[in-house]
């Protein structure tokens, strides 16, 4: 009688150890680095407290702190994900602080209201939060080449991987994000298409796209940009490559290759955060699978099905 309840129990186990597995590999850049600049912070307040303890106990102390704040990160980021970027820049404005609070600025705010020291915490998040992720980056013109890569295999046969991961002009809800709003030839340019990517409600992004190489159930590759200012050309352009490996019995290996020629630098620090090559891995696995997509990619899918 207990088997079949133990069965179910480690079922459960595996299925919550996959989970965590998937959330860690999705979002180790951001809670390690949130977590290293709170324990900063954290050991430049315990060890200015003349409290008699040694160095030692202090350094404890704050490794206990980390872990505490490493879970927190784990758990907010995965139940919160339009909020994760507290965690990097929650970090670095109680680093700051810390940092503040032990030089001879700190006797200028003595005498200040509580009131007006916790406004500043907020006024200083959101100033790093400009600085960090603001448009004014797509404005100055500077920008960084990304690359994204994924690699992950499914139980999918190539024929149906190529059908979800590649998209057809006949057939735009088969698409693996749901997203995909409209892909039209050009007129007279062949293995040319302008894509839609649906954003929610009414607004869309609209790519140009150059199919360079379309070998069904192996390899699709492809030139995309947008058509924007004359200032910001040089944005939004790059390249794709998707490349199905049969498995026979053990399904396909796909792998994704992305590159961006220039992303603004907010956008390219914000991506690599989100660790995007291993979202879309994962995200895409998921939805071949037939099983719950934990990604940011996820998150955005049902999102935009909510508004659309």
């Amino acid at each position: 009688m207990d088997l079949p309840k133990a069965g179910r129990d480690f079922t459960i186990f595996r299925c919550f150890l996959a989970i965590m597995m998937t959330l860690i590999r999705l979002h180790y850049r951001r809670v390690l680095v949130g977590t290293l600049f709170f324990g900063l912070a954290g050991f430049l307040q315990f060890n200015a407290v003349d409290d008699g303890a040694t160095l030692a106990i202090d350094l404890l102390i704050t490794s206990l702190f980390m872990l505490i704040i490493g879970l927190l990160g784990f758990i907010g980021v995965s139940l919160f994900p339009s909020f994760r970027v507290v965690m990097e820049i929650g970090a670095l404005v109680f680093f700051a602080m810390a940092v503040l609070q032990r030089s001879s600025f700190s006797r200028v705010t003595d005498g200040l209201p509580d009131w007006i020291l916790s406004c500043s915490v907020f006024f200083f998040f959101a100033l790093l939060h400009h600085i960090i992720y603001g448009q004014w980056w797509q404005k100055s013109g500077l920008g960084f080449a990304v690359r994204l890569n994924s690699k992950f295999k499914t139980r999918q046969r190539p024929e149906e991987v190529w059908a979800r991961l590649v998209p057809n002009p006949n057939d735009l809800g088969a698409y693996y994000t749901k997203t995909l709003r409209a892909f039209d030839p050009k007129p007279g340019e062949p293995g040319h298409f302008v894509q839609k990517i649906g954003l929610g409600g009414s607004a869309v992004l609209e790519l140009q796209i150059e199919v360079k190489e379309c070998s069904p159930f192996r390899r699709f590759h492809y030139d995309f940009h947008a058509d924007t200012s004359d200032r910001n050309r040089t944005f939004n352009r790059g390249t794709c490559d998707i490349q199905l490996t049969d498995l026979g019995a053990d399904g396909t290996l796909v792998e994704i290759s992305e590159v961006n020629e220039k992303l603004a630098v907010g956008e390219a620090l914000l991506m690599w955060f989100d660790n995007l090559g291993a979202q879309v891995s994962a995200s895409a696995r998921a939805v071949l699978d037939g099983s719950r997509d934990w990604t940011l990619i996820g998150k955005m899918r049902r999102d935009v099905q909510a508004l659309s």
